[in-house]
């Protein structure tokens, strides 16, 4: 049985918030479902932010919220050694590997010395993207939301 930090614990709800899909399930409950290759994402099937075509193994129609919580951890936050990092710019860490991937985000702290300064790097990298590939263009406005979500959640 894994024992998970407090801080991944903390955490963990901001990304299953950018990367999960949601139904009014009975009585007003929110579950999670399963997103279906939205604007054409190459991902695929995808539950908990889980896509198939990054793990090929997991079957993911039956992922359960306990499996998908342990890739979390086990595929980023222990992996890419998040809770070394200083408080904030861990999390800056794990949710720049969840979306943009780790090769962009060992980049980026490459550039930043601070959690605001890893935002704003980020963001430009979004910018930067949209330039090189302008059909990436549809993405920005949700890029750019949760990268300004994740300021306010660390209260940067």
């Amino acid at each position: 049985m894994i024992t998970y930090s407090d801080r991944f614990n903390k955490f963990l709800p901001f990304i299953y918030q950018w990367e999960c899909v949601y139904s009014r399930g009975h009585y007003g409950d929110l579950k999670y479902v399963i997103s279906e290759n939205e604007d054409n994402d190459p991902g695929g099937v995808t539950k908990f932010g889980i896509d198939k075509r990054s793990h090929p193994n997991v079957d993911i129609v039956n992922l359960t919220e306990s499996k998908a919580k342990e890739i979390y951890w086990t595929e980023y936050w222990s992996k890419y050694n998040c809770q070394d990092y200083p408080d904030k710019m861990g999390e800056c860490v794990m949710n720049c590997a969840v979306n943009a991937g780790y090769g962009r985000a060992k980049l980026i702290l490459l550039k930043a010395k601070t959690a605001a300064e890893f935002i704003e790097e980020q963001r430009a990298f979004y910018y930067r993207l949209v330039n090189a590939k302008p059909l990436s263009k549809k993405f920005l406005k949700g890029w750019l939301a949760r990268t300004d979500d994740l300021k306010k959640f660390l209260k940067i």
